[in-house]
Formats: structure tokens, sequence, C-alpha cells
């Protein structure tokens, strides 16, 4: 702590050495400092832009020599997968960038408006499948080069499941949804290269050639499944909603581990990209002086920055046994009232 009283960049940082100790410390956003957090954002993001389109670029090839709806379907996906990693990619860099004078809460939340780009672009991936299924369950056809087909599309799941261990640790970490949102797509992806492969073993090898476009419109619903999903995580962000109990518990258990604490009240919390909003009110004893109440309060704040190192955090002093209650009562729970 420096001299002032204040909490140091060094302070911060020996807070957060032993961010890893717990599982429970991994995979929520603000469990790891935000310079870290953006590294982990970025590389991964770049990683899954430049297999995304190795994988687009692969699957039109492939498309082209089959003429499988089955490998359109998992064409469009991964196209989708590419434009949302790109989307990622873009917004994981916004959302590292510092608070400034107009902007004091940061930018986290571009992670969430990427995540709505994506959801927008898996909806009308989905459409277009649908439509190309219509089209093609009564024109059921062959599909054409099926051994090297299906030898191409198991590289490709080598690939992405490659990928997606590599976003799952960088989630473990991070608490991302851009990358939450990447991986959603990416394991998408990997379940229709498994049916694209099914598919077209079926309508090649047997009488069901429209098997093929029956696995197309599994996909599309798929994919609806999937935006459903990612739509969840950022209305979430985007709404502010509170941290789940088990954050919240977290953080006052943290407050109250001092016995000089008598009661935690009016917690908010909120999430935005990798970083936390947490703000609370502390009951002391009247009778503390305004230097002691305020080393109370750093130290609190020392505690909970220990587990969220990327938390923005307010308190509150309030004297112990005072009924009075502080901010707009419309913001206030029935229990705080």
């Amino acid at each position: 702590m420096s001299a002032n009283g204040d909490i140091s960049e060094a302070d911060l940082k020996a807070a957060a050495d032993d961010r890893f100790d717990q599982p429970n410390r991994r995979g929520r956003p603000g469990r790891l400092p935000a310079v870290e957090s953006a590294s982990i954002t970025r590389r991964i993001t770049a990683l899954a832009v430049g297999l995304g389109l190795l994988m687009a670029i692969g699957k039109f090839w492939l498309w082209g020599q089959t003429g499988s709806v089955g490998v359109l379907a998992s064409l469009v996906h991964s196209a989708l997968d590419m434009f949302g990693a790109i989307a990622s990619f873009i917004a994981v860099r916004f959302a590292a960038r510092k608070p400034n004078p107009e902007y004091r809460f940061g930018f986290g939340k571009a992670e969430s408006f990427s995540a709505v780009f994506q959801v927008c672009l898996i909806v009308l991936g989905a459409a277009h499948l649908l439509q190309e299924v219509f089209g093609h369950l009564g024109h059921s056809h062959p599909v054409s080069q099926t051994g090297p087909a299906i030898v191409v599309l198991l590289l490709f799941i080598a690939l992405t499941l490659w990928l997606i261990i590599a976003q799952s640790w960088a989630i473990r970490a991070t608490g991302s949804i851009a990358v939450r949102g990447d991986r959603a797509h990416y394991i998408a992806d990997l379940l229709a290269n498994i049916f694209v492969i099914i598919g077209i073993a079926v309508a090649s090898y047997t009488p069901f050639a429209w098997a093929d476009a029956l696995v197309g419109g599994l996909m599309a619903l798929w994919l609806l499944f999937t935006a459903f999903q990612i739509a969840r995580l950022a209305w979430g962000q985007l709404m502010d909603r509170e941290l789940n109990q088990d954050e919240r518990r977290a953080i006052e258990r943290l407050a109250m581990s001092d016995p000089q604490v008598r009661a935690v009240t009016e917690l908010r919390s909120r999430a935005a990209g990798p970083h936390l909003h947490i703000q609370m009110r502390l009951d002391l004893d009247e009778t503390l002086s305004l230097a002691d109440a305020h080393e109370i309060i750093l130290e609190t704040e020392k505690r909970i920055i220990a587990d969220f190192p990327a938390a923005d955090i307010l308190i509150h002093p309030h004297p112990a046994g005072c009924g009075h209650t502080h901010g707009n009562k419309l913001f206030q729970t029935d229990s705080e009232k």
C-alpha cells in the first residue's frame, strides 16, 4: 500500500499472484488482471480468425468437388465462424482499452456487442441453410468424391478440436464472453463436420440420398440454438445483470472476514467484458474515526481484489444501526428498503 493509503500497482500484482490457486477463481470475468486477460484473448481470437479462414476456403473447394448440401451447410457455418472470429478479434482489443474521462466505466461491453453481431450472423446463416434444404428435399442427388471429402472433413475436425481446447483454456482464464461466443461457433462447427460425414456417407452408400439434405436441416436448427445461447450471454452483460449468487456470496464473505465489519448491504455488481464493477455499503462501529474506517475499507478492497484483480470497487462506510438508506429507492431491492 502506498504512503497515502491508496492501493498501488505492487499491491494489485501481489493480490493477483494466487489467482489460480483455487478452481473457483477461473472462468469468470474479473478473475484475471485486465492486461493478462487482454493478452490471452488477443492471441486466441487471432488463432480463431486464421483457422476460420482456412476452413472456409477448404470447404468451399470441397463443396465444388462434392455438390453436397451437408458440405454447403458446414461451409456456411465456417464462413460465419470466420466473420464472428473477426468481430471478436476487433472487440477484445477495443474492450481492453483503458477508461477515459468520457467513458469512465471502460469499453468492456464491446465484447457483448461482438456477441450480438455473431447472433445476427448465425440467424441469417440458418435461414439460408433452411432455404437450401427445402430446395433439395425433392431433388436429392448422389454425393460425388465421398472418400476425399470424408478425409478432408476429418482433418478439419482435428483442427477444430484443437482450437476448442485452446479456447476453453482462454475462457477458464478470462471468462471472456467474446471467446465464449467464438467457442460456441466452433463447437457447432465440430458437430457439423461429424454430421456431414454421416450425411454424405449415408447419401452415397445407401438408397437414402435425402439424408444429405436432412443433415443440412439439422445443422440449421443447431445454428439457431447456438444463437440463443450466445444471445443470453450478451443480454446479461448489456443489461448489467448481477453476478451469480456464488460470486456475490464470495464478495460478501471477503468483506465480512474482518470482524469490524458488522454487515454488507446495498451490494451491486456487473460485468463488462474482462472487467467487474462492484459497489457496496459496509456497516461499521459508529465510534470509529474516519481514518480507522478508511483503513478497514482499504483492507476490504485488497481482499476482494485478491480474488477479482480486474474489479473496480466502490465502498461506502456506514454507521451500524443507522436505518438510513442511500441512493434512489427505485434501484433498491425489497430487502434494502
